[in-house]
């Protein structure tokens, strides 16, 4: 099956329901020197398979640290380290096979390189499926400051489902990824996801390829404000002392969950949090904020993150976008209270 996708002038093809080997065309590879850009954990998993499906053509590898964001400059001043070997005469395939890190440091080299070439996509997760629908490419410096920036969508993207994170902490992830995107733009299908996944064995069995559709969908629409939403809070952790702590994956989770907190206590929509958290709690996310965490100093990074301009992105209610509105401390305060009381509530009633 096949999805046509447009954003920002570009437009790329989207291929699911195939392995690779089924979705890949021969005469798409002729003549093509294949530079594959992954993290060693996607390497280790995936190079047998990747080497089998391209045998007839030659295939180097880039591999980045196993981290989410990989697009920083340290990385990107390695990247052009190797590169610096290739010949500018041979036409190339640069394929991101990694986190979303890896999709955007590919797509900003593919459009800045001298190397004449094309830029495809593996997600190996739904995270970096929702990436590679968001056409701006950044290199950072460190994970927090975007410094270079290229518009860039890959050519074609394969979506295996046999490579999309097979393991609980990577479907744990990829449910993330629809939940936020049904918070802000889809209230129907975050009723959906509670009852089709009540407990961690189903969320074990079930696949989410059914739903690549309205996904793709959503963020051709709204994909910017789903990405956007939760983002300030997100970074305000690797501002923090301690935030280290936390992955990257456990930073982008909270990063979401509080800035849903601040949102409901600002505009005041219908929604039952508790049960909500429950939920989440229920399934293994970590839904406590940790202790070795100032919640103050995050709070103040908070509110330096969003600067002069004081506003976030916020919803009408559960599943429809609003306009942004104007961040108060008072207000910040009273969700992060709130969010502490039922996370304690939930902790009690376990015990």
């Amino acid at each position: 099956m096949q999805i046509r996708y447009q954003k920002a002038q570009q437009e790329t093809l989207v291929t699911y329901g195939e392995i690779l080997s089924t979705s890949i065309r021969e005469d798409w590879l002729k003549d093509k020197h294949l530079i594959i850009l992954t993290n060693q954990r996607y390497y280790d998993r995936f190079f047998e398979k990747i080497e089998q499906l391209f045998l007839n053509h030659p295939v180097d590898w880039y591999i980045f640290r196993n981290q989410l964001y990989v697009n920083t400059l340290e990385e990107w001043s390695g990247l052009l380290t190797y590169l610096d070997r290739f010949s500018t005469e041979k036409e190339y395939l640069f394929v991101a096979l990694g986190t979303a890190g890896v999709v955007d440091i590919t797509g900003f080299l593919q459009k800045v390189s001298v190397l004449k070439g094309k830029f495809w996509s593996i997600p190996i997760s739904f995270q970096s499926y929702v990436q590679d629908l968001i056409p701006v490419r950044t290199i950072s410096r460190k994970h927090t400051l975007p410094v270079l920036q290229q518009v860039n969508l890959p050519e074609r993207i394969f979506i295996d489902q046999t490579m999309v994170s097979p393991q609980r902490e990577g479907r744990l992830v990829d449910l993330q990824v629809f939940i936020r995107m049904a918070f802000v733009c889809d209230y129907p299908l975050l009723l959906q996801l509670f009852k089709q996944y009540p407990n961690q064995k189903q969320l074990r069995i079930t696949n989410f390829t059914a739903l690549i559709d309205e996904l793709t969908a959503h963020y051709q629409i709204n994909g910017e404000a789903i990405e956007s939403y939760g983002w300030v809070f997100e970074k305000a952790f690797y501002q923090t002392e301690n935030g280290h702590l936390l992955s990257e994956n456990m930073k982008r989770f909270l990063g979401f969950i509080l800035h849903l907190f601040w949102d409901q206590t600002v505009n005041q929509w219908p929604f039952q949090m508790d049960p909500f958290m429950v939920w989440l709690n229920h399934l293994g996310f970590p839904i406590v904020f940790p202790k070795t965490i100032s919640m103050a100093e995050y709070l103040a990074n908070v509110l330096r993150l969003i600067g002069e301009k004081g506003k976030l992105i916020s919803l009408h209610q559960a599943g429809e976008l609003g306009e942004e509105q104007v961040v108060q401390e008072k207000h910040l305060i009273t969700a992060f209270q709130t969010y502490q009381q039922i996370c304690r509530n939930i902790r009690s009633n376990e015990q």
